[in-house]
């Protein structure tokens, strides 16, 4: 893979950490799902996204690629193979994931990114102990207790400490085998000003850990279903930003968090194709298309704004679509209508947002 950080004066690269707990009040919560989702709603002040339902997660740090994190890793028993085992991805890969010789592994720092932003955004921090026999091989992740969560988290968020502090100082592994490689999402071109390059991972625990929420960046968090806060996001008590709606709705179509964990772990090696919409304007509707979609640039080079933004403004949403025979693409009318069309098979062996999940089938 070439380098690719000469993207870096476009955008900046995150992750971010879609968190599934097993619900253990279904019954009488009476709905058909047996997890929820952890999202948090971003406080007013905050310069990207104000006000807006997102999962965990936020800027890339060097202290994410620390060399010493490998050192560390050995030391508390992890095996180099294990480690390895993480980078050996056969699809797509991104701009996101193209390493440098003297740093830690892309696949391996981004993972890191992830957790370390769930703990000072939430308090939320997945590890495992050194003397047991080391991360459960069920799929699910543990979040660690019985420490002073609050005071940590206000030392890694204001930097006094360092992130491999704290699991050198608790004495525990970061759990980077039971989370797993979802998608990668890029700020649309339009956005000049502030895009990111965000890695998404799954991690699913059996039961909802405390939540401890970072005042300055957090306004309120929720547990709730992907049903629950897509319907929530159309009565418009909530906004989702678009990503964050895209996966809320392909996961909608998963109930059981056991076939979720099941599914994300036989996936998480197959890549992941770069989510970049490219925006057109109708008359009743803004089109975002992604990749697949007949109407997706050719050779799109992520930078520049899309020329043909206004050519088809005439029509609408129906007559645009009929101009394509395969179909990728979210239709909004509103900041809490969007319809997704889907007839293409996801990339990288994925769901598909409208439900149709034939293709796994048959793999």
């Amino acid at each position: 893979m070439a380098n690719m950080r000469k993207f870096a004066k476009y955008w900046r690269e995150s992750a971010s950490l879609l968190i599934l707990a097993r619900d253990g009040n279904q019954a009488a919560s009476k709905t058909k799902y047996n997890y929820k989702v952890l999202v948090f709603k971003r406080t007013e002040k905050t310069a990207f996204l104000p006000n807006s339902i997102v999962f965990p997660g936020g800027a890339f740090d060097k202290q994410d690629e620390n060399p010493q994190w490998k050192e560390f890793l050995s030391q508390m028993g992890v095996p180099s193979e294990r480690l390895l085992q993480l980078s050996k991805v056969d699809g797509h890969r991104s701009f996101i994931f193209d390493n440098s010789s003297d740093v830690l592994d892309r696949n391996v720092s981004l993972r890191l990114t992830a957790l370390r932003e769930a703990f000072e955004e939430l308090g939320v921090l997945f590890g495992f102990q050194k003397e047991t026999t080391g991360p459960s091989y069920d799929g699910f992740s543990q979040a660690v207790k019985d420490f002073d969560i609050s005071s940590r988290q206000k030392s890694i968020h204001d930097s006094e400490k360092s992130f491999l502090d704290l699991y050198k100082e608790l004495n525990v592994v970061p759990d980077l085998f039971n989370m797993y490689e979802w998608s990668v999402w890029l700020t649309p071109a339009l956005f000049r000003k502030r895009r990111f390059e965000t890695v998404f991972y799954l991690i699913a625990l059996n039961q909802m850990p405390p939540v401890f929420p970072e005042s300055h960046e957090v306004d309120d968090y929720i547990w709730d279903t992907p049903s629950g806060l897509l319907r929530a996001h159309k009565e418009e008590k909530l906004w989702l930003a678009p990503p964050q709606f895209y996966e809320l709705t392909r996961l909608s179509h998963m109930t059981d968090i056991e076939e979720i964990v099941h599914f994300a772990q036989n996936r998480n090696h197959k890549g992941s194709t770069l989510f970049c919409p490219v925006q057109y304007f109708c008359s009743d509707a803004t089109v975002f298309v992604l990749p697949g979609d007949d109407l997706y640039p050719k050779d799109y080079d992520y930078v520049t704004p899309h020329d043909d933004l206004e050519a088809h403004k005439e029509l609408t949403a129906e007559q645009f679509r009929r101009q394509a025979q395969n179909l990728h693409r979210a239709e909004h009318k509103g900041l809490h209508s969007q319809t997704y069309h889907m007839n293409i098979i996801p990339f990288n062996q994925h769901l598909c947002v409208n439900g149709d999940n034939k293709h796994l089938s048959k793999l």
